[in-house]
């Protein structure tokens, strides 16, 4: 099995957040280029991207895609093998919704790479409320 890479950027922040699928074993996250969080796949992980990723990978690659570049309020998304010289998928997504458009079998498995990135970003960098301190409770005199 090939190492698949899922991108997803802004309008500014290019190449911001990644999610490398190496051999079927290995999974790496990159936010800037920067691996960030580095581990081997879940059992339960490897049972929803194996058929996704086989069926992916039997699929002809493109000859050629043209650039796509996030919108004010999207994102430009891509997936990508490995000794392949164009990306498989290349699209537009809104930010808020999932990236879709290319057919069985990407669009399946662009969600199950977007929510797994998604899922280990916030693990890394929870967004919680922001506490309030007991000092901040007090009323001004």
């Amino acid at each position: 099995m090939k190492t698949v890479t899922y991108e997803r950027s802004g309008r500014t922040n290019t190449g911001a957040q990644a999610v490398r699928v190496e051999g079927l074993r290995h999974l790496r996250v990159l936010e800037q280029g920067e691996t960030v969080v580095e581990r081997e796949l879940t059992e339960e992980e490897l049972e929803r991207l194996r058929p996704l990723l086989e069926e992916a990978e039997r699929q002809p690659a493109p000859a050629v895609l043209e650039p796509v570049a996030g919108g004010p309020r999207g994102m430009a998304v891509s997936l990508a093998f490995e000794d392949e010289e164009t990306p498989r998928v290349r699209l537009e997504a809104h930010a808020g919704q999932r990236a879709k458009g290319e057919g069985t079998p990407y669009d399946e498995l662009l969600q199950e790479l977007d929510e797994l990135l998604t899922e280990e970003l916030h693990l890394r960098a929870p967004r919680h409320a922001h506490a309030v301190l007991p000092h901040e409770l007090r009323q001004e005199e």
